[in-house]
């Protein structure tokens, strides 16, 4: 099972130096469920900072080559994800209104977020879905020989991600082999460091490279196990309305988001908690048998 709601609790429940239970609990729930959202947060800036470090240490998740692009304020650790324009006339946040294909977040750095916290601010008429994937189950719906092919293998997570766009991803142009190569290697069965289970770890690219394997052996197996990830499983698929928190097991769980129209603001805020350099899960052979 993925996914659930938190009822019941305030965000001055969570935030109350005398409930450090709270925190603790809701960690544990992430271990089983991945995702939990939160109705009616009515947090602001400060208060969205001080939960998200009860989950450790903040990144600052912004991405440098979009500052002159847009105008975010705020916190350096709040990133906005919006399709709106500010007073300037540039956007005040990123990746606009297009739908997003699954992926996870910050996979091409060295040591990506443990947790990702997303909070709605404004939300349009019709909110669009975001779905949410348990990569367990990915994992775990592949033929035992394909388990046996990737167990040993490392793939690049490239400083050069194709647009989580839905149709860039899907008809988008590649990038040379040599930026396709820029990038961290990170195993393609990683062993999640608290609940001790494998699961499948993706770059965003379908072009991405395999070390060991030329870049059409790449082409090919990326084929086969994105094909996995769009046979779906275990998921869980919320609308964000305005005030409305959730937060995911950025090492387990796989996102996407539908489109909306571009007509109508959406205002998200994203913050980044946690890091850990992936495990590799072949380490562990027991976990592969079978």
């Amino acid at each position: 099972m993925i996914g659930g709601d938190v009822q019941g609790i305030s965000a001055g429940d969570v935030l109350d130096p005398g409930n450090p239970w709270i925190a603790e609990s809701l960690k544990r729930a992430l271990n089983q469920y991945l995702v939990l959202r939160f109705r009616n947060m009515q947090m602001d800036d400060n208060q969205l900072v001080a939960f998200a470090q009860l989950f450790g240490p903040l990144q600052n998740d912004r991405h440098n080559h979009q500052e002159p692009k847009s105008s975010q304020s705020g916190p350096a650790e709040l990133k906005v994800l919006s399709n709106a324009v500010g007073p300037d006339g540039l956007p005040i946040g990123d990746k606009g209104a297009v739908a997003q294909i699954w992926h996870t977040d910050g996979s091409f750095k060295p040591a990506p977020m443990n947790y990702s916290i997303l909070y709605c601010k404004k939300a349009p008429a019709n909110p669009p879905r975001t779905g949410f994937l348990s990569a367990y189950h990915v994992y775990e719906s592949l033929t035992a020989e394909l388990r046996r092919e990737i167990a040993p293998l490392r793939a690049i997570h490239s400083l050069h991600n194709r647009s989580q766009g839905l149709w860039d991803f899907w008809e988008g142009p590649s990038v040379s082999v040599e930026r396709r190569a820029e990038g961290t290697s990170h195993p393609l069965v990683r062993l999640h460091s608290e609940t001790r289970r494998p699961l499948l770890y993706l770059p965003r690219r379908r072009d991405a490279l395999i070390e060991g394997k030329s870049p059409e052996e790449s082409r090919n197996l990326m084929e086969r196990l994105w094909a996995e990830v769009f046979r779906g499983g275990e998921q869980f698929s919320i609308a964000l309305e305005a005030e409305d928190l959730v937060i995911f097991d950025n090492r387990a769980v796989l996102h996407n988001r539908e489109g909306w129209d571009s007509g109508q603001e959406r205002v998200v805020v994203h913050i980044a908690a946690g890091e850990e350099k992936p495990i590799a899960a072949y380490e562990r052979s027991k976990l592969l048998d079978g």
